[in-house]
């Protein structure tokens, strides 16, 4: 009797410690950018990051102002001439997206185009 309680005590144990690292192994990457706009085009005009990381994409606008846009991700966000703007997004979603300014006063916004890539893990 004693044997089966320390078998059923011991599966217990591996299971809960089981449980707990399991979250540890799922943890996402961080994954960061700098992502320039200016003379009407992102550098880099393309993302590659995995399917759950975490990407933190600093936006810096030369020239005039400009704007990073992913419809899927429903992100906007803008950063005057000259500034700089810090953003983060989970990408949850496996695919490829565009990234776009959205600034309609400046004709150069509609050249602006890249591709952020989501791979499955």
């Amino acid at each position: 009797m004693r044997r089966l309680w320390f078998a059923v005590l011991a599966l217990t144990l591996t299971a809960a410690l089981s449980a707990v690292a399991a979250p540890q192994d799922a943890a996402p990457n961080k994954r960061a950018f700098t992502v320039v706009a200016r003379d009407g085009r992102f550098e880099p005009d393309r993302l590659d990051v995995s399917k759950n990381d975490l990407v933190t994409i600093t936006l810096k606008s030369e020239g005039g102002p400009f704007s990073f846009a992913i419809d899927a991700y429903r992100l906007m966000k803008r950063a005057g001439a000259g500034e700089t703007v810090t953003f983060a997004f989970r990408a949850d979603q496996v695919g490829r997206f565009a990234y776009y300014c959205s600034l309609s006063n400046d004709e150069q916004c509609a050249t602006m185009k890249g591709t952020l890539v989501v791979a499955d893990r």
